[in-house]
């Protein structure tokens, strides 16, 4: 699964988790930085795009990329869901 991190997400996630989530991007390095979300689904395809939500924004960006990786099944299991929204907590 492919994944477009938020601005408030450092873009070094892209390399930390591209095993993962090859091809995956960073709001800050796409031209999307002060968009704002609605432009962010767009981009991401919106309305087909699945949404993501880490529980805390301030985590460290080790702490982030660990949270996401201790879920990975459960968000490649989204990609094929009809769910929209997966929530995360640490």
């Amino acid at each position: 699964m492919r994944l477009l991190f938020d601005e408030s997400l450092s873009p070094r996630l892209v390399t930390l988790l591209s095993d993962l989530f090859p091809q995956s991007e960073s709001a800050l390095r796409n031209g999307l930085a002060g968009c704002g979300d609605r432009k962010i689904l767009q981009y991401a395809a919106f309305p087909d795009a699945k949404v993501i939500i880490l529980r805390s924004c301030d985590y460290p960006t080790g702490t982030a990329a660990d949270l996401l990786r201790r879920h990975a099944i459960r968000i490649a299991e989204l990609a094929a869901s009809r769910n929209q929204l997966l929530i995360l907590h640490q």
